[in-house]
């Protein structure tokens, strides 16, 4: 872009209110047998009552009944159905079974409904009872996390493992509850096996603790009711390093950056507080959660090297442009917490969260300017599938991201690293060939906690650059060719319930094989070399600093602090932004690379299905795009930038914004024209919600040639109806039979797709011959939907929303056209209200 120009605000019109209609919380029709139905149901809840009548807890623990009911296919059973049955929703599983407890052991109230029901006694008919197909109990395999399944406690192994509770809502007896195991296990132990609790973390809805147990104290508590899961510790995932000696003439003074400037937590494996780059830059670093040296040695320093690394892109953003022009000029300020040991694990006595939660908590309370937390750890074992519910460190670092909304802080995750496929390939040729649709395949999805919704996740870009040391080579190639191809290493998506991830990506370096070289040695055919190449490497920062300042690795740890940096940078710009914002101008500032692969691009031979399942496989692997710094942060002649930021939207509305009509020469001009629209959200979530994870939705939709009576109209109405979740899509089925197909501006991707998100994107290419784009401004619509959240609890949401025009053609002046209609409109609504006093 040429010249700078401050970002517009965009035009609201209106907010209407949605008239809130219950459909009662029970779909499906009646049960010609009831009455069996019913007593089969009083049968099986008997069988649910006698064992927890005779259990004599070992543990000491008070009995919980806590079973599943199966909901039957094409019936509904809501929240509110349930308590009025006498039970608790503890979760809803993505197969329809919710998860209930109850502190009747007799379950008094539901059985006298069931004998309604089922006509043994007069009463009220409970027809919504016929939506339970089936009660049934939780069995000990049920409570056994997928760490453990893969690698099961042997008879003789003493293991630090993940205890976790059922949340009943009350905080005191959770705590009674770990009490109690901790109380008998310190009684249990001995020289052998010293069994103890030592670490918990009680939340709105996770009771975790992490214990040292054998394996027949893990089988007895795999018996408690009241056990959700047991599971082995998570572990972090480290790419390989090597250092990097860079010939710099005149080491060049580094000046701190300004005062006010945004700082950037990064949460890893500690910094290297000496380094010359990074001392000037650091603001504090600490040890968490381990302020004793009890258990992690060596202070807030990085032993492994991993985090210095990880901090040198954060402050410097291209540490490798900065040494090209010797200039280093940090744009943010560095503090870091130390959350792993000397062996380079999680301690086995530190819950993860707990070390999470202390972190931020003591750098965001203490400094103002802490803003965007980078963690570019994984958890390589946590691979997200299908219908799966949220990971427990995404799930809590969505839970921060919403409880410090006030302090507008920004996530940025890692997407994680895959293993190519080499143990399968028969040679580095075929390895090669397999790049890059082994991408898209199970096993490359992205891992805990990559999975978080609010967080920021990036994926790897290849720089498309073959090796520095040994550029004649012909054997070393690295498996990419082309600058902006998705690293061999990058991990894919979707998300939770389908939300787009990662949300971007960034450089983060490739991989190298070696091709022939070892099969003329007799050696193994497959070799992949370390990541440790120049030139198709990442240049940071080395935590050697007295033998080598720099170093050279690669992994999508080192592409999330350039988007951290980038973060940061906006933060600077625009200090008084919502997170919401921030993360929006970066989605959509981000476009995709000029080059991707041939497997994932779209062409005018494939049907409409082929090119649907072609931008779903670009948006699994890259996100929206790489983001871009300037047009993230300014506007130009012939790219605007409209925004509006910590919007409060009722739950039940929907706002109407106004898009400037677009002036002729947009249109006469020849180039490429491009509108689009991104939504940012912070809802609450849940992950023992199955059905979703996100308490509130959000999504909007761009309207062409319509006046904004019509489109109040057909959203009023549509919300009347008797799928008042489906408001917005009966509202455009109206539109469209009322005014045509013409009148909606189809963005890609798609709502359905989009809309599952918490930071939404959707983008159109504009053409000359399109209809109805001259007739007028367009109009946005904004609408927010309630999922389980509580009415009492959440009336509002709040969110940012950026939409920007571009024309190709530097000479199609927007920005002052644009300009010019947003301040005529704002004299008139100013004049209107003078009026009115």
């Amino acid at each position: 872009m040429g010249s700078q120009f401050e970002h517009l605000k965009l035009p609201r019109i209106i907010n209407i209110e949605l008239p809130r209609r219950s459909s009662g919380g029970f779909g499906g029709t009646k049960r010609a047998d009831f009455s069996e139905h019913g007593k089969q149901l009083l049968g099986q809840i008997s069988s649910l009552i006698e064992p927890v009548k005779q259990k004599n807890s070992p543990f000491r623990l008070d009995p919980k009944l806590i079973f599943k009911i199966k909901v039957a296919e094409n019936y509904s059973f809501s929240d509110n159905l349930v308590t009025q049955t006498g039970l608790n929703v503890l979760a809803r599983e993505p197969n329809k079974a919710i998860v209930v407890f109850s502190s009747d052991n007799e379950l008094t109230e539901f059985k006298k409904r069931l004998e309604s029901y089922s006509q043994i006694k007069d009463g009220p008919k409970y027809e919504y009872l016929g939506a339970i197909d089936e009660l049934f109990p939780l069995e000990p395999q049920d409570r056994i996390g997928r760490l453990l399944e893969l690698k099961p406690v042997q008879p003789d192994e003493f293991a630090a493992l993940d205890l976790e509770l059922w949340h009943t809502g009350d905080r005191k007896e959770m705590r009674k509850y770990l009490d109690d195991i901790a109380d008998v296990l310190e009684s249990l132990t001995s020289d052998t096996a010293p069994m103890r609790m030592s670490d918990s973390y009680i939340g709105d809805y996770l009771c975790i603790a992490r214990i040292k147990v054998t394996n027949e104290v893990l089988n007895l508590l795999l018996l408690e009711g009241i056990v959700k899961e047991i599971d082995r510790p998570p572990q972090p995932a480290f790419e390989t390093t090597a250092d990097c000696n860079l010939p710099i003439s005149a080491f060049p003074e580094v000046v701190s950056p300004p005062e006010d400037n945004c700082g950037i937590l990064v949460i890893d494996s500690g910094v290297q507080r000496g380094h010359p780059l990074i001392a000037p830059v650091l603001g504090e670093a600490e040890v968490f959660a381990d302020a004793k040296r009890q258990f992690i040695k060596g202070g807030a320093d990085d032993v492994n090297g991993h985090g210095t690394s990880v901090a040198g892109i954060a402050i410097y953003g291209n540490v490798e442009n900065c040494i090209q022009q010797c200039s280093f000029d940090p744009t943010a300020w560095l503090f870091s917490a130390r959350v792993t040991d000397e062996n380079n694990k999680y301690d086995e006595d530190l819950l993860l969260e707990t070390q999470l939660d202390e972190a931020i908590r003591a750098f965001v309370e203490q400094y103002s300017n802490c803003k965007v937390i980078n963690i570019s750890l994984g958890n390589c074992d946590q691979i997200y599938r299908d219908g799966m519910k949220q990971f427990r460190l995404a799930a809590k670092i969505d839970e921060i991201a919403y409880q410090y909304q006030n302090k507008n802080i920004v996530f940025v995750v890692s997407a994680g690293n895959t293993e190519p496929p080499h143990k399968e390939a028969k040679s580095d040729e075929q390895l090669r060939t397999d790049y890059p649709n082994y991408l898209l395949t199970e096993d490359a999805r992205i891992i805990d906690p990559g999975t978080s919704a609010i967080a920021l996740t990036v994926g790897s870009l290849s720089f498309g650059r073959g090796s520095i040391t040994e550029p004649s080579d012909v054997r070393r190639q690295a498996i990419t060719n082309l600058s902006g191809y998705p690293s061999p290493f990058t991990r894919t998506g979707f998300g939770v319930d389908g939300m787009i991830k990662p949300d971007v990506v960034d450089f983060g370096g490739d991989l190298v094989l070696d091709l022939g070289y070892r099969e003329s040695l007799g050696l193994p055919k497959v070799n992949i070399l370390p990541d440790s190449v120049a030139g198709v490497s990442v240049i940071t920062l080395s935590k050697n600093f007295n033998s080598s300042l720099f170093h050279i690795c690669s992994g999508t740890s080192f592409a999330a602090p350039r988007v951290a940096n980038l973060a940061a940078q906006l933060f600077t710009k625009y200090p008084e932004a919502s997170s919401n914002l921030i993360r929006a101008l970066i989605v959509n500032s981000a476009v995709l690379p000029k080059e991707i692969p041939p497997e994932f691009q779209c062409n005018s031979n494939q049907s409409q299905s082929q090119k649907t399942k072609q931008i779903e496989n670009q948006l699994a692997i890259y996100g929206y795009g790489q983001s871009d710094l300037e047009r993230a942060m300014y506007s130009a002649e012939n790219y605007v930038v409209l925004s509006e930021d910590n919007i409060l939207i009722p739950v039940g509305k929907f706002h109407i914004y106004e898009i400037p009509q677009l002036p002729p020469e947009f249109f006469e001009i020849k180039g490429t024209r491009i509108l689009s629209i991104t939504l940012a959200f912070d809802p609450p979530t849940r992950p023992t919600r199955g059905d979703s994870y996100l308490g509130v939705t959000m999504e909007f939709n761009v309207f062409k040639g319509l006046n904004h009576t019509s489109i109040v109209n057909a959203y009023v109405d549509a919300r009347k109806t008797n799928e008042p979740d489906k408001f917005t899509e009966i509202s455009l089925d109206i539109l469209k039979k009322n005014h045509g197909s013409g009148i909606t501006v189809d963005l890609s991707p798609g709502s359905n797709l989009r809309k599952k998100g918490t930071v939404q994107r959707g983008q159109v290419k504009i053409f000359p011959q399109s209809t109805k784009y001259e007739q007028g401004n367009m109009t946005l619509v904004v609408s927010c939907n309630r999922k389980w959240t509580n009415p009492d609890e959440i009336e509002m949401q709040r969110y940012a929303l950026v939409a920007s025009i571009s024309h190709s053609d530097p000479q199609v002046n927007l920005y002052n056209r644009m300009r010019l209609q947003i301040n005529q409109r704002s004299e008139r609504e100013q004049e209107r209200q003078r009026a009115r006093f």
